[in-house]
């Protein structure tokens, strides 16, 4: 089964799509977004960036996959890339357009978004990071579409050099767009609303937090059949992780941590899931660190769902997160977890509960942790089971889509945006 939160892997246009994107002409579909019958139906566009396949942008897709069909609500989806996200939301039936930003430029972006906002009966914008809110949010209120939304999925990840100068241009740039065009926005932890609110604009501001779709959750994969394929025996304790592998996940501190849980004569073997830029990187510091042996890059997998069942701890050593699925699909699948004191994480997981919380980039905090997991089966066992209920009752994915809707209702009924 593929994983719906955690499938968390840099994919640009692959194959054919790269042969589509080379064409002269922009491939949209045929089909126009409809326009909502009024007074029956809710009219949402959703727009987002779309070159990645990463924690926002699984979130939209399970968030679609529980609205798609109410009978309240009429979806459709502008992208400004193509890629994985484009392809899954038009597995679910949703009319789906693509700008591509790498051909076209913002000023053509922008140009195409008011021409579909003003022949489209929108009455809702829903945006999910800074470059989609910055042009869709001021070409939605050029429309007189009433209401404009902005889901922030995490606060801002740590960059140097000429990234963080862009970061800072944009983050200054949505700040005035926010202010001027944005009618709500969602924080999908308790740290972001509170940072939102602490601002004193006239928007909304909300937290709704990530959900998971549990459906098939619970089936329990050939746990021992999938270690065998991965040549971990019985007696080793498996530790692992899923993630994009760029500096913000924070790796180099898990492989410190299992060099200090090898040197205490600890049995691990880690598993590490997922691609990135740091790849090599991380690769290079097994060999430097004598731990190579015990450490398995598998890249980006299909099978999460398998991969987790097959761990006896799941570690999150991020440096920053908003909500993150990683965390949430291993507590979902009975992983007793251990994970970063940062973002939104303390809201999932309380210290010593569904699993411990450690200081970022503290490798001596993940190794005992681990450690005293890896001495007490019966504690992670009991840890893996409380996550579990944690995730049922706490963080499931109809919960959030019966939340945002009420949120669209509510903005309808209060009139006109600002």
């Amino acid at each position: 089964m593929a994983f719906n939160g955690s499938r968390i892997h840099e994919e640009k246009t692959l194959g054919s799509r790269n042969a589509r994107l080379r064409s002269n002409k922009i491939r949209i579909r045929q089909n126009p977004i409809p326009s909502a019958p009024p007074g029956k139906v809710i009219s949402i566009c959703h727009v987002a960036v779309g070159d990645l396949w990463a924690g926002a942008e699984v979130q939209l897709k399970v968030l679609l996959s529980k609205l798609v069909g109410r009978a309240d609500i009429d979806l459709s989806v502008v992208l400004l890339n193509e890629g994985r996200l484009e392809e899954e939301i038009d597995a679910l039936g949703i009319p789906v357009r693509v700008f591509p930003e790498s051909r076209w430029g913002s000023g053509k972006i922008f140009r195409e978004l008011v021409r579909e906002f003003k022949k489209s009966n929108i009455q809702i914008i829903h945006t999910h990071k800074y470059k989609d809110t910055i042009l869709a949010a001021p070409a939605a209120k050029l429309c007189s579409v009433p209401h404009v939304v902005r889901t922030v999925h995490g606060l801002r990840e740590p960059f140097e050099g000429l990234q963080s100068f862009k970061m800072n241009c944009y983050e200054a740039i949505e700040r005035t767009v926010h202010r001027h065009y944005v009618d709500a926005v969602i924080g999908v932890s308790s740290q972001i609303e509170r940072m939102y609110k602490a601002q004193g604009e006239r928007f909304k501001v909300t937290c709704i937090r990530n959900g998971i779709d549990l459906e098939g959750k619970s089936i329990q994969t050939d746990r021992w059949r999938t270690r065998k394929d991965l040549g971990v025996d019985p007696e080793t304790c498996l530790i692992g992780t899923i993630g994009r592998l760029t500096p913000v996940k924070g790796i180099p501190y898990l492989l410190e941590a299992a060099r200090m849980l090898l040197h205490q004569g600890a049995n691990v073997k880690v598993l590490i899931v997922g691609d990135g830029s740091i790849r090599p990187d991380l690769m290079a510091q097994t060999h430097s660190l004598g731990i190579a042996d015990n450490v398995v890059f598998l890249g980006h997998r299909e099978d999460t769902d398998a991969l987790l069942q097959a761990l006896d701890i799941f570690v999150l050593p991020s440096l920053s997160e908003g909500i993150p699925m990683a965390l949430l699909e291993a507590m979902a699948a009975s992983r007793a977890v251990v994970a970063s004191r940062v973002g939104g994480v303390p809201e999932i997981v309380e210290d010593g509960s569904e699993g411990f919380l450690v200081e970022p980039m503290d490798a001596h905090g993940l190794t005992e942790r681990c450690l005293r997991l890896i001495q007490s089966p019966e504690m992670a066992k009991k840890m893996g089971e409380t996550a579990r209920v944690r995730v049922e009752q706490d963080f499931s994915a109809e919960n959030m889509a019966h939340r945002v809707a009420a949120l669209y209702t509510e903005l309808i009924k209060s009139g006109s945006g600002g």
